[in-house]
C-alpha cells in the first residue's frame, strides 16, 4: 500500500458536484502541486483554484490525516463541478503528479487492512448502496454499525474461554487447576448453539427486507388474474381480455407497500389444453408458483370449492366481489374486486403474513448469504462439539470448537481467506 490511489467517488455523468478522492502516503503532497491555497489543517474545506492541463477549476478541497480517515491513510477530496470532462481532468492531473487509478473497492479494502472496518461493515456499505427500500437500507445500516460483528465477537470470546479452559486441562494435567467438567462445557456450547439458532432465524425476515416478497398469481383462465396484477400495481401493465388464455407467459412486476417490495408474478391460466404454446405457459406458471413466497389463488365464483395443491403459503382470492361475494371466509381467504382497484386489504394481508412490520424494530437481520452460510456452518460445528461431549475426550471437543471459532471469524474477516476478502471488495464501485 505504498501507492497513492485516486478515483471518482460520485456517480459518473452530469451533476452539480463531483467528488474526486485520493488516498495514500503522498496524497497531500500530490494535491499541493496543483491546488492552492491548500487547507492549513485537516477536516476543514478550503475554496481555491485547481489547475489542470486544460483549464483552471474553481473548486473546494479537504484533507483527512491518517489514521483518522476513512481509509486510515492521508486522504484528500476535491469537490469540483460535476460532469465527465471536469472530473476526468482532475483525475488526470492526480495521475500526472504521481497517483495511480484505484481498483473497485480499494478505498474500503485499505480501510479493512488498516483496521478501520471489518468485512461486515464493508458488506453493510454495499447493502446500503444497493437498497431499494427503507427496510433494506436499515438492514444494511445495522451491518455498517457492526451489530452482527459485535455478536460474532461475543460468541468467539465465549468459545475462546471454553477452548482455553479445555486446553489448559490437556496441557497441564499435573497442575492444580480448576478444571472444566464435561457438563460445564456442554452447557456453554448449548448456550452458543441457541444464540446462533436465534440469529439464523432472522434470515427469513432478512430476505423479505432485502429482496421483497415474491407473490405468484395463479388460477384458471379468465378469473381476473391480470386485472388483479394491474390493480396491485396501480397501472395497466398486463393485457386484460375476455378471451381465455390471453396470458401465455410469466409477467413479473414490482410494487412497494409501506416499506416492503412486492414482486408480483402474473401467470397463464391453468387448465387442460392441447395448444403447445399455452401448455408451455401453464408449465411456467406452475414453476413460478413453486418458487414463490406466497400464492394468490384467484377464483371468480363465490361457491368455488377448488383447492390449489401446494406447500407454499396460499391466500384464496375470491375476485369479482362486486358481482356477489362469498359471505363466509376462512382465515386464508379474501374477497375483492380487482375491477374496482380496491386491493389495499390484500396488500396488508400479505404484509402481515410475513411479519414485515417487525423489520423496522429488529436490531439485527441476516440479509447476506455469506453470513448465513458461515453462521449455519458454525452452528453445525458447535452441535458436533456438543454431541462429542457425551462420548469423546476434550481434545476432540476442542478441535470442533476451534473449527467453529474460525468459521465465525470468516464473517468479520479475522480468519477469512484473501480470496474471500478480494471478492467482497470487488463488488464495490470504483471510488468507494
Amino acid at each position: 500500500m505504498n501507492s497513492t490511489i485516486v478515483a471518482l467517488s460520485t456517480a459518473r455523468g452530469r451533476s452539480a458536484i463531483a467528488v474526486v478522492r485520493m488516498s495514500g502516503p503522498n496524497a497531500i503532497n500530490i494535491a499541493k502541486q496543483f491546488f492552492a491555497p491548500f487547507p492549513t489543517e485537516p477536516n476543514y474545506m478550503r475554496v481555491g483554484t485547481l489547475k489542470t492541463a486544460h483549464f483552471d477549476e474553481h473548486a473546494m478541497c479537504v484533507y483527512f490525516a491518517g489514521p483518522r480517515s476513512y481509509t486510515g491513510e492521508d486522504t484528500v477530496e476535491f469537490h469540483c463541478h460535476g460532469g465527465t470532462a471536469v472530473s476526468q481532468a482532475v483525475i488526470e492531473q492526480c495521475l500526472r503528479c504521481g497517483a495511480v487509478m484505484a481498483q473497485n473497492g480499494e478505498f474500503s479494502k485499505r480501510a479493512f487492512i488498516n483496521g478501520k472496518q471489518n468485512l461486515t461493515n464493508a458488506e453493510g456499505i454495499i447493502e446500503m448502496i444497493d437498497a431499494e427500500t427503507a427496510s433494506a437500507a436499515k438492514a444494511g445500516a445495522n451491518l455498517l454499525e457492526n451489530k452482527l460483528g459485535k455478536r460474532v465477537i461475543e460468541l468467539q470470546d465465549k468459545l475462546l474461554d471454553l477452548i482455553s479452559a479445555c486446553e489448559a486441562t490437556l496441557d497441564y494435567p499435573e497442575e492444580d487447576l480448576e478444571l472444566p467438567t464435561t457438563a460445564t462445557v456442554a452447557q456453554g456450547l448449548g448456550e452458543i448453539s441457541k444464540t446462533l439458532a436465534g440469529i439464523i432465524a432472522t434470515s427469513a425476515l432478512g430476505k423479505v427486507a432485502k429482496y421483497g416478497i415474491d407473490v405468484a398469481i395463479v388460477g384458471a383462465p379468465n378469473v381476473g388474474k391480470s386485472s388483479l396484477l394491474n390493480a396491485l400495481l396501480g397501472a395497466d401493465r398486463a393485457i386484460v381480455s375476455g378471451i381465455e388464455g390471453t396470458t401465455r407467459d410469466v409477467l413479473t412486476e414490482s410494487a412497494y407497500f409501506r416499506d416492503i417490495k412486492f414482486n408480483f408474478i402474473d401467470t397463464a391460466g391453468i387448465r387442460d389444453t392441447d395448444n403447445e404454446i399455452e401448455a408451455e405457459g401453464i408449465k411456467r406458471a406452475k414453476a413460478a408458483a413453486d418458487k414463490a413466497d406466497v400464492i394468490l389463488y384467484v377464483v371468480d365464483n363465490p361457491n368455488d370449492q377448488s383447492v390449489f395443491q401446494t406447500e407454499i403459503p396460499l391466500i384464496k382470492v375470491y375476485n369479482k366481489a362486486d358481482l356477489g361475494a362469498k359471505t363466509e371466509l376462512l382465515a386464508n381467504e379474501i374477497a375483492i374486486s380487482a375491477k374496482s382497484g380496491d386491493v389495499e386489504e390484500l396488500k396488508q394481508r400479505l404484509y402481515d403474513m410475513f411479519n414485515a412490520g417487525e423489520i423496522q424494530t429488529s436490531d439485527l437481520l441476516i440479509t447476506n448469504e455469506r453470513h448465513l452460510s458461515c453462521l449455519t456452518q458454525a452452528k453445525v460445528q458447535i452441535d458436533v462439539a456438543l454431541e462429542e461431549t457425551q462420548r469423546a475426550t476434550l481434545d476432540i471437543v476442542t478441535s470442533a470448537m476451534r473449527d467453529a471459532w474460525a468459521t465465525l471469524g470468516e464473517i468479520t474477516g479475522t480468519s477469512a481467506q484473501e480470496s474471500i476478502i478480494d471478492r467482497i471488495y470487488s463488488k464495490f464501485c470504483l471510488g468507494k
